[in-house]
């Protein structure tokens, strides 16, 4: 894939632009176009699946529960950003950009990092809309193998949509995110919560599986097509802290989405004054140590250990 409109593309382990792997374009610090050929491999069954979704991908996610969910979220991110917009950020897992294109339109410097090449072609459209070519880069890969981007550069990574739970190998995903925030930086990321899906396992009765679960914390993407459901790694409060020290990371902040069952409740959020005061009580339980096990995800912020 060459650079279309000032902005490249860089695949990691798959060049799928198209059907026959070629020559693989990569723009370090936004100049300098290099490019390299990278090699063809099966798809993995978290790459079938959003490949397939990419273009409707945006619709699944449009509605007042969800908008909720993301200026709460949003809310959350804020307060980590640098105040400097010239240092790079970077959005793992992007999907169709979402929180990339917000980091985007704040003025910063954006990598926008998927497996799926068709959702990063979604976001890539996004960009062209917004005019943001300049200040957006494109990499394709597993967050488990971001050898290819520089050491110590990012002083934010976002990871939204637990892009890690689903890696190949999410404690290896998070050493890789600690190689490459720079001194200083804060990746933001959110988990499956393991605590949430025992209740999934007791309504399919099955109590050997409910043993295994509780055992390991894997689970799988609940989708119909077989070769589309993906592994997920599952974790509680605790072994998130534990990995998170595994990596060599520093936990800031954790806090749990959403404590409140809102989603039940979505009809709720029709109305402005309800969103807001459901907002006002949602923050004042999301750090509570009890809170967290009511919520389906958990997000952190963590820095380099000194």
């Amino acid at each position: 894939m060459v650079a279309q409109g000032g902005a490249a593309v860089k695949t990691r382990g798959m060049l799928e632009l198209g059907q026959n792997a070629g020559t693989d374009c990569w723009r370090g610090g936004f100049s300098d176009l290099q490019c390299v050929v990278m090699p063809r491999k099966r798809k993995n069954a978290v790459k079938r699946y959003h490949d397939r979704v990419a273009g409707v991908y945006d619709h699944s996610y449009d509605d007042a529960y969800w908008r909720w969910h993301d200026e709460l979220t949003w809310d959350h991110l804020k307060g980590f950003l640098p105040n400097d917009l010239t240092l790079p950020v970077i959005d793992i897992g992007c999907g169709t950009g979402k929180w990339g294109l917000k980091l985007l339109k704040s003025g910063y410097q954006v990598t926008f990092q998927d497996i799926s090449h068709k959702m990063l072609d979604q976001a890539r459209l996004a960009v062209k809309k917004m005019s943001g070519e300049s200040k957006a880069m494109f990499v394709q890969g597993d967050v488990a193998d971001l050898s290819d981007l520089p050491e110590a550069h990012f002083a934010v990574v976002t990871a939204f949509g637990e892009p890690i739970c689903c890696s190949s190998a999410p404690a290896k995903a998070l050493r890789e995110i600690r190689r490459i925030l720079r001194p200083g930086g804060v990746v933001v990321a959110t988990f499956d919560n393991k605590l949430a899906a025992f209740d999934y396992y007791l309504s399919q009765g099955n109590l050997d599986e409910l043993v295994r679960f509780a055992r390991d914390g894997r689970t799988h993407w609940l989708t119909k097509e077989v070769d589309e459901q993906f592994p997920i790694k599952t974790v509680s409060p605790e072994d998130l802290r534990r990995l998170l020290e595994g990596a060599d990371l520093r936990l800031v902040d954790m806090i749990g989405k959403f404590v409140l069952p809102v989603r039940q409740h979505r009809a709720l959020l029709e109305d402005s004054v309800a969103r807001r005061k459901l907002a006002k009580v949602e923050k004042s339980l999301w750090r509570s140590e009890a809170g967290l096990g009511r919520a389906a995800h958990l997000q952190i912020a963590a820095k380099p250990a000194p």
